[in-house]
C-alpha cells in the first residue's frame, strides 16, 4: 500500500525550494481550486504506478482510494495519488469488463487536464480486437454530462480513434453532438484539439467539418488556430485553413 509520506519524498527538492518553479509547475497543471498537490513529476509516478501492479496489492489501493468520503478538493486525494490511480488502471492485466468497472470509479475523481491527458494517453490496452467494444463505452462518455468525464471520452476517441479505420466516424460522432459555444470550457477544448489533431493526420478527411462549419464558431476557430500551430500542416494547408476563419 502507498502512503502520502512515501509519495512526498519523491517529490522534486526543487519543487519545495523554488517559488518560481513551483508557480510554473501549478500554472501548468491548472488544478481545480483547493487541489493538494505534492509536486512529484510524472516518470516517478509511473514508477510508482507500476511497482503498485508488480506488488499485487493495487486493488485494495484502488479501493482505499476510491472509498474517500471524498475525492477532489481541499479533503480530497491529493493530485499525484488521482494521477497514479488512473496509471493503475491502465497497466493493470485486467478483462476489459473489469477494466469499464475501473474506469467508472476513477473518472469522477478527474478534475484537470492532465489528470484526463495522463490516463487517456496511458491506454494502451485498447487492443485492434476490442476497438469497437471499447469505442461504445468511449461515445458513451462522450454523450454523457460532466465537463471532465465528456473530456475523458473526448481525449480517448483523440488519442485511439484517429486511425484511418476510425477517423470518419469519430468526427462525425462529435460533430453530431452539437458542442456549442456555451459548453464548458474543457470540453470545448477537447473537441478543437480532436478535430486540430485530425486535420493533421489526415487532412483531406477532415477538412470538410471545417469547410461546412459543422462545429460551433468558438470550437470552429479553435480547431483551425491549433492546426496551423502545427508543423505537421503544410504551408499551403495553413493558407487554405485561414480562408475558413
Amino acid at each position: 500500500m502507498i502512503e502520502l509520506d512515501y509519495l512526498i519524498s519523491l517529490v522534486s527538492e526543487r519543487f519545495t525550494s523554488d517559488e518560481r518553479y513551483r508557480r510554473g509547475h501549478l500554472s501548468i497543471l491548472a488544478p481545480a481550486p483547493g487541489t493538494k498537490v505534492l509536486g512529484m513529476h510524472t516518470p516517478e509516478m509511473k514508477k510508482v504506478a507500476k511497482d503498485l501492479v508488480r506488488s499485487g496489492e493495487w486493488r485494495e489501493q484502488l479501493e482505499l482510494w476510491g472509498n474517500s468520503a471524498q475525492l477532489t478538493g481541499p479533503e480530497g486525494l491529493t493530485h499525484e495519488e488521482r494521477m497514479i490511480w488512473g496509471l493503475v488502471v491502465d497497466y493493470a492485466e485486467v478483462s476489459l469488463s473489469e477494466r469499464f468497472e475501473l474506469m467508472e470509479k476513477f473518472i469522477p475523481s478527474v478534475d484537470n487536464w492532465a489528470l484526463c491527458a495522463n490516463f487517456c494517453c496511458n491506454a494502451k490496452w485498447i487492443r485492434k480486437e476490442d476497438k469497437e467494444r471499447v469505442w461504445a463505452f468511449v461515445r458513451g462518455l462522450i454523450i454523457s454530462e460532466g465537463e471532465f468525464r465528456v473530456r475523458v471520452g473526448l481525449v480517448l476517441a483523440l488519442a485511439h480513434y484517429l486511425d484511418a479505420g476510425n477517423m470518419v466516424r469519430t468526427l462525425e460522432s462529435v460533430a453530431a453532438c452539437g458542442f456549442d459555444d456555451n459548453a464548458p470550457y474543457y470540453i470545448r477544448m477537447a473537441v478543437a484539439w480532436l478535430f486540430a489533431e485530425a486535420l493533421c493526420k489526415s487532412y483531406e478527411t477532415a477538412l470538410p467539418f471545417i469547410r461546412e462549419r459543422r462545429l460551433s464558431s468558438w470550437i470552429h476557430r479553435k480547431a483551425i488556430q491549433k492546426a496551423r500551430e502545427s508543423w505537421r500542416i503544410s504551408p499551403e494547408q495553413k493558407q487554405e485553413l485561414s480562408k475558413f476563419r
